[in-house]
């Protein structure tokens, strides 16, 4: 009787994780919106972090170091700089990022261009739809992008 019991238990918990699988992987993403070309104005705090991808090999080099915009201030031994964006800054997608993970309940990240930028570098800019960045104007707070339409857009 108690395998019976213990079998049913493990038979709910595998229904539920599938169900939830399911849920999170079938369900439209506020990301799917943002789109390559599009333009964006910062309107509020935005911040830009150099964030090294090895604690071992700090170095503000391409592939050792991303620029992470965030809408938080956070410290730790992997943030090498952190610094508010002007309002006005110009924001383009350029296109989609790798995840960290490749699961679909991480947020979705995207590759952008600042401009200005300043003081330029070589690093790629992430932005990544979590910690505030996330919202409903084309995925994104719209406490802190306002869209730009171009001729393009129109």
């Amino acid at each position: 009787m108690n395998i019976l019991k213990a079998a049913l238990v493990h038979t709910r918990i595998w229904f539920m994780l599938l169900a939830l699988t399911g849920a999170t992987s079938n369900t439209p993403s506020y990301a799917d919106e943002l789109q390559p070309g599009n333009t964006y104005k910062i309107v509020g705090p935005v911040y830009l972090a150099g964030i090294f991808k090895n604690l071992n090999n700090r170095q503000l080099e391409r592939g050792l170091a991303v620029e992470s915009l965030t809408a938080v201030q956070f410290k730790g031994p992997e943030v090498a700089f952190q610094r508010k964006m002007p309002q006005g800054t110009t924001m383009t997608i350029i296109g989609p990022a790798p995840k960290r993970v490749p699961l679909p309940f991480y947020a979705n990240r995207y590759f952008v261009r600042l401009d200005p930028k300043d003081p330029p570098s070589e690093l790629d800019v992430i932005l990544e739809l979590n910690r505030g960045i996330e919202g409903s104007l084309d995925g994104l707070n719209p406490e802190l992008f306002s869209r730009v339409l171009t001729q393009e857009s129109n």
